[in-house]
C-alpha cells in the first residue's frame, strides 16, 4: 500500500465494522511511514478534542426518533434507490464529518457540569429534550397542591393558606381541550370558549378563548410552556441552577428573584412570579418527560412549599364528559365581554374611577355604567348591592402599582350600613382596547 492509498483509506481505522484485512494493511503502512503516521496522529487528536470527556447517553426519545427516521429512509430506498460513487478522499471527509456531526448532536444532552454557567447550559439541554418529548404526548393529568383559597382566583397564592388540591386534565389533540378544577371553582376550555363555574355562588361565566380566568396557571396547562420559560431564564444571568441525577431521575433546581415593580410590595408573594422562589423539577431520565415540580416561596431566610406536583400521568384514558360542565336548573352562562366602551370611565384617573364606583355602590346602581362591572354577572352584582348598598366613603387614597399586575390599586376606607368600616384596595384595570377602567377585584 502506498502513502496516497493509506491516507485515503485511513478513516477505516475509526470504524469498528471495517474490513480487517484492509485495516491491517493500513496499520502496517503507518507503522513504517512517518508521514502517514503523523497524519494519523493528527486525525486522532482532532477527534479526541471533539469527543466529550463525559460519558454520553442519548435521550430515549432521540433514539426512537432516529430509528423511525432510518426506517422511513429504508422504505424509500426500497422503492427508488440511487447510487452515488464518492472518491476515496470525499469518503474520508464524509466519515470524519459524520463523527463530528454525531458528537455535536449529542453534546447538548450532557447533564453534568461543574461551573454554574455550564450547569445552566446543561439545564437548557434538559429543558430542550423534555420539550421535544412533549411533542409526542396526546394528553395528560396533573394532580397537585397549591397554598391558596379554594374559592378565590386560581392565580392567588399565599404562605398563610392551606394546601388545596387541584386537578388539570388536558387533551393535546386538535382542537386542544382542558379543565382545571379545585373545590371552589372550575374552568373549562372546550376548544372554542372558556367557562368559569363557581358552585357556591352559582356563578357561571362564559368567555372567549382568551378569557383570563386562570391567570398564571395558564402556563401549567402545557409542560412545554413551563420549560420554554425556564429555558429563557437559564439563558439570562438572574437565576441560579443546580442539577443532580438519582434512581433514573434528573433533578433541576432554579432559584429566582420576584418579577415586577415592588416600589409598593402589596402583591409581593401573592403569586409565584411575584415572589422570590426556588423551583425543583423532576424529569424521567429515560423519556425526559417532566414528572414532578415543587415551588418554594423564599422570605427572610425561610422557605414555604407553595406548589407541589408529585406526578404527571401521560396518555391516559379521558372521558369526553371531562370537557363539559352541567349547570344546575335555573342557572345560565353569562357572557363576558371585555371589548367595553364607556367615555365616562376611559378618560379619567383610577382614583376618580374609584370615587364614581363607590358612589354607584352606595346607590346600588349597576346600570348607569354597566361596562365597569363587566367582570361580574347578575348574581355577583346583587350580592355586592346587598353588602355595599348605602355605604359612605370615608377616604379614597392615592393609586399605586405593584408586581406585574397590569392595572392599579386604589386604597379605600368605607362605612357600611351595619356600622362596620372596611379598609382595602380596589383593583382597577384599563388594559382593554378602549382603555375603560373596570372593577377587577378588591371588594
Amino acid at each position: 500500500m502506498n502513502c496516497n492509498d493509506c491516507k485515503n483509506e485511513m478513516h477505516h481505522l475509526f470504524d469498528n465494522n471495517a474490513d480487517m484485512l484492509l485495516t491491517d494493511k493500513i496499520t502496517q503502512h503507518i507503522a513504517g511511514c512517518k508521514s502517514c503516521s503523523a497524519e494519523f496522529d493528527e486525525m486522532k487528536n482532532v477527534l479526541a478534542a471533539l469527543h466529550p470527556k463525559t460519558k454520553i447517553t442519548a435521550p430515549f426519545l432521540l433514539k426512537q426518533n432516529i430509528i423511525k427516521q432510518l426506517s422511513k429512509e429504508e422504505v424509500m430506498k426500497s422503492n427508488t434507490t440511487k447510487y452515488v460513487k464518492f472518491s476515496p478522499f470525499i469518503k474520508r471527509g464524509l466519515s470524519v464529518a459524520a463523527v463530528v456531526a454525531a458528537i455535536i448532536l449529542i453534546i447538548p444532552f450532557i447533564g453534568k457540569n461543574k461551573s454554574s454557567n455550564n450547569t445552566a447550559k446543561a439545564a437548557i439541554s434538559i429543558f430542550e429534550s423534555s420539550i421535544n418529548a412533549n411533542e409526542l404526548i396526546k394528553n395528560m393529568e396533573i394532580k397537585f397542591g397549591v397554598r391558596t383559597d379554594p374559592k378565590d382566583n386560581f392565580s392567588l397564592i399565599g404562605k398563610e393558606y392551606n394546601m388545596v388540591e387541584h386537578t388539570i386534565i388536558k387533551s393535546f389533540n386538535k382542537p386542544e381541550k382542558w379543565r382545571i378544577e379545585k373545590s371552589g371553582r372550575v374552568v373549562l376550555y372546550d376548544g372554542m370558549n372558556q367557562y368559569l363555574w363557581m358552585p357556591e355562588t352559582k356563578e357561571a361565566i362564559k368567555g372567549n378563548a382568551n378569557a383570563d380566568f386562570i391567570g398564571w396557571f395558564k402556563i401549567m396547562l402545557d409542560p412545554s410552556s413551563i420549560l420554554w420559560k425556564e429555558k429563557e431564564n437559564a439563558e439570562n444571568d438572574g437565576s441560579k441552577f443546580s442539577m443532580s441525577e438519582s434512581k433514573g431521575k434528573i433533578f433541576v433546581a432554579i432559584t429566582s428573584k420576584a418579577q415586577g415593580n415592588f416600589l409598593n410590595d402589596y402583591l409581593k408573594n401573592t403569586s409565584i412570579q411575584q415572589s422570590d422562589n426556588r423551583r425543583e423539577y423532576v424529569f424521567d431520565n429515560k423519556t425526559k418527560l417532566l414528572k414532578g415540580l415543587k415551588v418554594y416561596l423564599l422570605e427572610n431566610k425561610t422557605e414555604t412549599l407553595i406548589l407541589n406536583i408529585e406526578n404527571i400521568n401521560y396518555d391516559i384514558n379521558i372521558e369526553p364528559t371531562a370537557f363539559a360542565i352541567t349547570l344546575p336548573n335555573g342557572v345560565q352562562w353569562q357572557e363576558l365581554n371585555l371589548n367595553v366602551a364607556n367615555e365616562t370611565f376611559s378618560n379619567i384617573s383610577s382614583k376618580r374611577a374609584a370615587e364614581l364606583i363607590f358612589e354607584a355602590l352606595s346607590k346600588k346602581d349597576f346600570d348607569s355604567n354597566k361596562e365597569v362591572w363587566t367582570q361580574y354577572n347578575f348574581v355577583s352584582k346583587k350580592m355586592l348591592g346587598d353588602f355595599y348598598g348605602g355605604l359612605q366613603v370615608i377616604k379614597i387614597g392615592e393609586p399605586f402599582k405593584s408586581g406585574i399586575y397590569p392595572g392599579e390599586f386604589v386604597p379605600y376606607e368605607i362605612k357600611l350600613t351595619n356600622g362596620n368600616t372596611k379598609s382595602f384596595k380596589l383593583a382597577l384595570r384599563n388594559d382593554n382596547p378602549n382603555k375603560v377602567w373596570i372593577v377587577d377585584g378588591g371588594l
